[in-house]
């Protein structure tokens, strides 16, 4: 398995915190539920953001 390289810099999103064990959870809950049920195939990154820095 190949290791994630980040850019350098602040998360944008959410003044540089990584995210919690609840926000994978919510997104989990989400793509479980019939809310999610027109998303297919979608990489869902959950980042604050900081894959956006260049």
């Amino acid at each position: 398995m190949r290791s994630m390289v980040w850019p350098k810099g602040n998360i944008p999103l959410n003044d540089g915190q990584p995210c919690s064990a609840d926000d994978i959870a919510e997104t989990v809950l989400f793509l479980a539920s019939e809310r999610s049920r027109h998303i297919t195939g979608t990489p869902i990154f959950i980042d604050g953001g900081q894959g956006l820095l260049i």
